[in-house]
Order: C-alpha cells, then structure tokens, then sequence
C-alpha cells in the first residue's frame, strides 16, 4: 500500500466518526444542530482532510507533513465539541482517532503527549465556561478525566508503536541475516563441484544447487520431461540394470537411512556418467524432517584407475620379461665350470641384484596396486644381513665410505627373507647414498631387552631436520638438501621400507641430528611372541 492510500485508510475512522456525529446532531435536535454552525465547520474541516488525504501526493513531500491531516482533525473535533456538547455529549472522545494517527507515528512523540493533554483539556474547560458554571477548583477538576484518559491512550499507543518499529527493526534484520546466510550457502553449493539436494520428510526437492541441476537434467528420459526419481535413468554397476526404487539415492534418504559410498550410473547410454551417491538426514528433536543427498561425478577417477590397472598390466609385462630372461641367463652363466673363480663371484653378485631389480620392480607394481604380500616363515635375521652386505660392501668401497657391521649369532624371527632383504637393502643403500666420502656406516643386529629382533643402521651422513622427518616415509618426499644437492632417487624407499616393517608387525623409527648423521632403528616382534 502507498503512501496515499495508507493515509486514506489512517483518515477513514475520523471521517465516518464526524459523519455519525452530523446524522446525531440531526435526529436529537435538528433545530439545534442547523444554528450551530462550529459542528459544521469542523464536519467539512473533516470531510476536506479526508479528500486531501485520498488525493495528494504525499511521497512527493517529507513523511511529516501527512500528519497535517490528524491535526486538522483534531482540531475539527475541538470546534465540534464546543459548539454541539449541549446537543450531544462526549464529542472530545472522538479525539482518540488522530491522536492513534499521530502517536503510531512515532514523529515528535512527547509534543504529540502534551497535545493529547491540553487539547482535551481546552475541550472540556471550554465546555464548563461556555455552560456557564462558576469556575471553582471542583468545578475544573470534575472533567479532568477525559483528557486524563486520551494523554493514557495516547502514551499506550506511543509505546506499542515504539516496541512494534523495534521488533520490526529486529526482524529486518533477522531477514536480512537469513538472505545472507542463503546467499552464502548459495554460494558454498555451488562452487563445490559437487551436485547436492535437500528434500522433505515428502521427498520433494527443498534446495538444489546448480551443479545438482544439471546432474538431474542429464538423468532425465527423452519420453518424460518431468519424471520422479524412480523414472530417472540410474542403473547399477553393470551399467544396463535400472536400480530399484527403494534402492535409488533419494529414496534410501527419504527412508531414513544415512549411507556414504553409493556408486551408481545414470544417463543416456552415449553419456553415462558414474555418482558416488551419499545421504545425511536432518533431524530436529529426534523427529525426521527430511534429508540431504550429495552427488559426486567420479567418472573420470573410475576411467583414470581402468587407465592406470592396463598400465600396470603393460608395465608388468614389459619390465618381468626381460629382466627374468637376465635373472636365468646369469644363473646359467654362474655355473659355467671353465669360469674364473673371481668372474662368478661377480656374476652371482649381478645375479642376485638382478633377482633384486626383479622383486623391486614388483613391488613398485604392488605398491601402485595397493598391496604387499607378505609370504611369513621363521628367518634369521643376522643371516638375511650377511646375505646382503657383499654388494654393499663393494659400493661402499668405491665411494669411500666405511661400511662395518655388528651381529648377533642367531635372530629368528616369523617374516618373508626376501623382503626382510629388501629392507636391508633400502636402509644400506640409503645411508650409503647420503654419507660423503670418508663417512661410517654402521650396521648392527641385536636383541632389545624385551627379547625383540633389532636392526639398525648408523651413518655420518646429511642428517635431517625435526621438519624433514616428519615426512621422512611420505611417498616421492625428498628432503630439499638432496634436491639441492642432485642426489638421484624417486624418493620411494624408506616409504616401502616403512610398509613392509609394519607387514611384519615391526616399528621404524629415526633419530637425526643436521650435519652429524643419522641412525635407522626397526624393531621386529619376537619370533616365540608371534607364534
């Protein structure tokens, strides 16, 4: 409602009041009311505020100077009381009427007080001169009540205006709050690559994201432009099956149920996209009022691991091969008769790191794979190191490093030799590798004293910050002291290290100090322990 036509309703009241007091006037004492001209000039003061308060246009001018229009009336019922109170009494009650205009307007609010006063006042002290009563104290106090009354409900209405703009003012903004706060999840949603839905307790859709939207357009059937969920094109993992209804995403979640994890397929057979489907329910006091389901295209991670299982089939192939026809051409060579002492002592050593490349290369294709098998028999560990220090006894030696080894007799323990060997080799080949010319690498076996099988392993090396350890076994982590410093490696080792000591129910742990070097500690459970 605009501004005319509010103070056209504001101004109703006060004109079907005047009018009712007119037909009064008329019906009591036509004679009376036809010489008294006060009642009609107050009448017609009314009826001209009543047709300036339908016609001009108040937005045009500052809000006040509508409150012309109650003044002007309750002036009218002023005139109206003195001129026609011997006709018809309690005319000044109809003050009432602009005095509610004015005090809800909340403009000047103590004048509008003082006016509820004394303009009632002036009203009824006009009526006891005019009446011609002698003006006693009695006589000015007896009708003090009526301007008593309107000053009260004039004060009533000024508070009630005051607390109502306050909760307005409030709920504004609580409004304005909530906008923000929908603008803000707005906008959350649809930045996340991510389609999300919240349904009622119903199923029927309450907020969708953008990303959502298009997800549900490309599940929609040419033949039905507006389907429910069970009319939508999603099928099971073979891609061909439509899923049933209660096992469709939207339902599960409209049923009560909280699910992570759901793979489906949905579209149009030459646009097929895969949804990890997931549901969260939004309960309010225990009761259910609804759910919100995610929709998370995986396509791509679906085609990108099928990509990486035919690499790893390739790469399996292509790498085995050959390097088994090596592994079977050294054996055959080793045991030549006719060969020199020292020249198969060399061939076994290439051939059995040719054996190592071979158990390397599958565990790297193990490793992309996600498994480790571990093949578990009692082993003695102090064996397993001498069975690999010749090799590096001879690297050792050509890069000037001081390899010496401390060993105690036996160490059983439950684990697979080879990759007991493997972690020998990778913890010797690390240290040797970050050890400078004239360094110490120190390799030892031993017993702790709860009885466990230790291996460690000591250098002067590098060393390491308490920084870099913390992401020492992190896939393809490399300190940047190596980096700097070009020494090769995939940063894989200690990663691989770490995972198969912990296949074996073993612990790692490193200490290392920048500059001086550092020390490789693993701790294998006790053979009696785990069997």
């Amino acid at each position: 409602m605009g501004a005319r036509g509010l103070a056209s309703v504001n101004q109703l009241p006060s004109a079907i009041a005047a009018l009712i007091v007119i037909v009064l006037f008329l019906v009591a004492d036509t004679q009376a009311a036809l010489s008294a001209p006060g009642v009609w000039i107050g009448f017609v003061a009314i009826a001209a505020a009543t047709v300036a308060a339908s016609v001009l246009p108040w937005t045009r001018w500052p809000e006040p100077v509508v409150l012309l229009v109650p003044l002007m009336d309750m002036l009218a019922f002023f005139v109206m009381s003195l001129a026609g109170f011997k006709t018809l009494t309690g005319i000044s009650i109809l003050m009432a009427l602009p005095l509610f205009w004015l005090a809800w307007s909340r403009y000047r609010t103590g004048l509008v007080l003082a006016v509820s006063f004394l303009l009632p006042l002036g009203v009824v002290w006009g009526q006891t001169i005019l009446a011609g009563s002698e003006l006693s104290t009695k006589a000015l106090i007896k009708p003090l009540l009526v301007p008593v009354v309107l000053f009260a409900f004039t004060m009533t209405i000024a508070v009630m205006s005051l607390a109502v703009a306050r909760a307005q003012r409030s709920a504004r903004r609580a409004l304005e709050k909530a906008e923000r706060h929908a603008v803000l999840v707005n906008t959350v949603l649809n930045t996340a690559n991510v389609g999300v839905v919240v349904v009622d307790e119903g199923g029927h859709d309450l907020m969708m994201n953008d990303t959502q939207r298009t997800i549900h357009d490309s599940l929609i059937p040419e033949d039905d432009s507006d389907p429910n969920e069970a009319g939508l094109l999603i099928f099971g993992a073979d891609r061909t099956t439509p899923l049933p209804a209660d096992q469709r995403p939207v339902r599960r979640a409209v049923l009560g149920e909280d699910y992570s994890g759901q793979l489906v397929w949905g579209g149009r057979p030459d646009a097929m996209r895969a949804f990890n489907a997931s549901a969260s329910q939004m309960l309010l006091d225990g009761q259910h009022h609804g759910a919100v389901i995610a929709f998370h295209d995986v396509t791509d991670l679906l085609e990108a691991l099928a990509a990486k299982d035919q690499f790893l089939a390739t790469v399996n192939h292509e790498l085995r091969t050959p390097l088994t026809s090596i592994v079977g051409y050294l054996e055959m060579a080793s045991e030549s008769a006719d060969l020199d002492p020292a020249v198969k002592v060399y061939l076994r050593v290439a051939e059995r790191n040719a054996e190592r490349l071979l158990a390397l290369v599958g565990d790297l294709l193990d490793a992309a794979a996600g498994k480790v098998e571990i093949s578990r028999k009692p082993v003695d560990l102090t064996e397993v190191l001498e069975g690999c220090l010749p090799s590096h006894s001879a690297r050792a030696e050509r890069l000037a490093v001081s390899l010496s080894a401390k060993v105690t007799n036996r160490l059983d323990l439950l684990g697979d030799e080879r990759r007991l060997g493997q972690i020998v080799d990778n913890l010797l080949s690390n240290a040797l590798k970050y050890t400078p010319a004239g360094g110490c690498v120190n390799v030892s076996t031993y017993r702790s004293v709860t009885g466990d099988p230790i291996l460690e392993v000591t250098d002067t090396g590098q060393g390491m910050t308490m920084d870099e350890l913390e992401r020492l076994f992190t896939r393809f982590y490399r300190t940047d002291t190596v980096r700097r410093s070009a020494i090769p490696g995939a940063g894989l080792g200690l990663s691989i290290t770490k995972e198969l000591v912990e296949e074996h129910g073993g612990s790692i742990s490193v200490s290392s100090e920048p500059g001086i070097g550092s020390t490789f500690k693993v701790q294998f459970p006790d053979l009696d322990i785990q069997t």
